[in-house]
């Protein structure tokens, strides 16, 4: 609907046909200051400071005006209040809505006057004479000041959470209250918005759980408040008592979905309540319920509020209560003397009342403490088991890193074997057929071992574990006499004690020797010979380990030439990082180059307990 506009000029041509409908008094005091509040309704979306002036000078002309009207007309004039003040405060700028404010308070004892002094709401006259108006009297204005003052703030506080909101940009399809305010008016830009404050998100078990306890609790204010609500015996009539009971019932159905709303209509009840002169009912307990809302749902404003209300209404409370014993009791006629008891009792009545309403409301504050505890605890065990699952993601691409390295370095050390044995077969059959027959073993037994060490690197896929023996150094002599047997001759010596490496430096000095002879087979001079030194040693910082060391002679370099590995220009591959990771991962470090006419490879692994 584009044109949410036109609900606040139809409001105020409702209420002035009701007034035309009612024949009430016909003059041009009475019809300029009910078209000065129908006006301030009509404009309080479109021009908000246009409407607060309007309502200010209805009420105003309608002070200084000599005619005494009756009671309908004053409701008419309250009601123009109530939706201009909450409209202006909805739809306004922050200076118009802080007059607003300041305008809430200031109309709450001008329209008290109006319903007591000049209207036919009238107080026992009892008490000392003051300027012409008995003290019953002051004290009874005094009350309604009170009452409508707060009033017209609860209608102020909703139509600024509704500003509130519509800061946040999310309106539409929350509620009717909002949906009906989205539109129209300044929009507001609050830096302090720490979350939208009138309107939470409930589920379908949730709104269904509130409303039916709304409606129990209904039928429990039906049978405990017969006598207020049906009238049994008392002079107040049904019907101010069923409007209490609805709107506490209304309060409780929306204490979750909007516990700033809930809160206004209780302030609301509990004024209906008091301005209609009935006691202490059950249907009280829904202000209990309310408060214990605005602590445990609502934002930090409302919760805030709901702190407030308890003082106000704690005060409120023993105002209205003692003076209604008082009266009850005739006790403002001595009031001289009944002073001190009259005093007494309010101070007990205020602290009876601010101890059950704060009390709700702290037992509200600690349901949230509880509710944010909980969620904080589960954030924390989600946030652990995000940290885990990286961790074991982070495990598994190591681990998956590491098998990459080994299939490089089994098959690249097989495959050279491999080639190099073919080749010097291919050559050597017509000079030595013999030697055929030791290089195709050769080939078998190398291509035999590369596929179960494949086999296991598969397993180690498929598993936690791997499924067979992993590589140590006493598999070097193995695998050196294969480098020997493709055509590059090495010597090979360990210097030291060498069982102080653990399982894991084992695999990685294995392998580190493994990629570096291949490289040498692959890249470098076969003509001379290479060494491999395995030395135990100590490291300052790393201290006790064993050093490997590798040399080979590189090819000499021409134009023709490939560049590549450790025989020629050093190349970007698996081999080098692979081993320089390796070692590092060991607790290591690795450094290999050329020096001189050699390529040396120079790794240190500190030692380590045995798996």
């Amino acid at each position: 609907m584009p044109f949410r506009w036109v609900l606040e000029p139809a409001l105020g041509l409702i209420l002035f046909c009701v007034w035309l409908i009612s024949g009430l008094a016909l003059d041009i005091e009475t019809a300029l200051t009910l078209l000065f509040y129908c006006a301030a309704v009509s404009l309080s979306r479109v021009l908000p400071g246009v409407a607060l002036g309007l309502i200010s000078a209805a009420v105003l002309l309608d002070v200084a005006s000599s005619s005494t009207l009756e009671t309908p007309f004053r409701l008419i004039g309250l009601v123009a209040v109530l939706i201009t003040v909450f409209g202006v405060a909805a739809h306004s700028g922050k200076v118009v809505r802080w007059l607003d404010f300041v305008a809430a308070i200031l109309l709450g004892p001008a329209v008290a006057y109006l319903f007591t002094v000049r209207g036919q709401l009238k107080f026992p006259l009892f008490g000392p004479v003051i300027g012409g108006y008995y003290t019953s009297q002051g004290v009874g204005l005094l009350l309604m000041s009170l009452l409508l003052v707060v009033a017209f703030v609860a209608c102020w506080f909703v139509g600024f959470l509704v500003a509130r909101q519509r800061a946040t940009g999310s309106m539409e399809g929350s509620s009717v209250l909002v949906w009906l305010a989205s539109s129209g008016g300044t929009r507001v830009t609050d830096p302090e918005v720490e979350s939208v404050g009138l309107v939470r998100r409930l589920t379908r078990t949730e709104l269904a759980f509130d409303v039916a306890g709304a409606v129990a609790f209904a039928f429990s204010c039906l049978i405990l408040d017969a006598v207020s609500i049906f009238g049994f015996g008392s002079d107040g009539g049904p019907r101010s008592g069923f409007l209490v009971m609805i709107a506490f019932a209304l309060a409780i159905a929306v204490r979750r979905v909007s516990p700033a709303v809930a809160l206004a209509l209780a302030w609301l009840a509990a004024i209906l309540q008091m301005t209609t002169g009935h006691s202490i009912q059950f249907s009280d307990i829904g202000v209990l319920i309310v408060l214990y809302a605005t602590a445990a749902y609502g934002d930090r404003i409302v919760r805030w509020s709901g702190l407030i209300s308890a003082g106000v209404g704690a005060f409120v409370a023993a105002l209205y209560l003692t003076l209604t014993a008082a009266l009850s009791q005739n006790y403002l006629n001595v009031l001289s003397s009944a002073i001190a008891q009259l005093a007494l009792q309010f101070a007990f009545l205020f602290v009876v009342s601010i101890t059950v309403l704060g009390l709700s409301w702290v037992l509200g504050l600690l349901m949230r403490t509880w509710r944010t505890a909980r969620l904080s605890r589960r954030a924390q065990a989600e946030a652990e088991l995000d940290r885990a699952r990286a961790v074991e993601d982070v495990v598994v691409e190591q681990e998956r890193t590491r098998i990459a390295r080994d299939m490089h370095d089994v098959v690249a050390h097989s495959l050279a074997v491999v080639i190099a044995q073919a080749d010097g077969a291919r050559y050597a059959r017509h000079t030595d057929p013999g030697s055929v027959d030791e290089a195709l073993k050769i080939i078998a037994s190398t291509a035999r071992s590369a596929l179960g060490d494949v086999r296991v690197l598969l397993a180690e896929l498929r598993h936690a574990q791997p499924e067979g023996p992993q590589p140590s150094l006493e598999d070097l002599d193995r695998t050196i006499d294969q480098i020997r047997a493709a055509g590059l001759d090495v010597s090979f010596e360990r210097v030291g004690d060498l069982s102080l490496l653990g399982s894991a430096q084992q695999i990685a000095a294995y392998r580190i020797v493994q990629e570096a002879l291949t490289n040498a087979l692959r890249h470098g001079d076969t003509a001379t010979s290479a060494s491999v030194v395995l030395a135990e040693t100590s490291d300052e910082n790393a201290g006790p380990g064993v050093t490997i060391t590798v040399r080979n002679t590189m090819k000499p370099l021409s134009i023709d030439t490939p560049a590549g590995g450790t025989g020629a220009l050093p190349r970007i591959g698996h081999g080098l990082p692979g081993m320089r990771e390796r070692a590092t991962l060991a607790g290591g470090s690795l450094s290999a180059g050329p020096t001189g006419d050699w390529f040396v490879v120079k790794a240190f692994l500190p030692a380590g307990a045995t798996a």
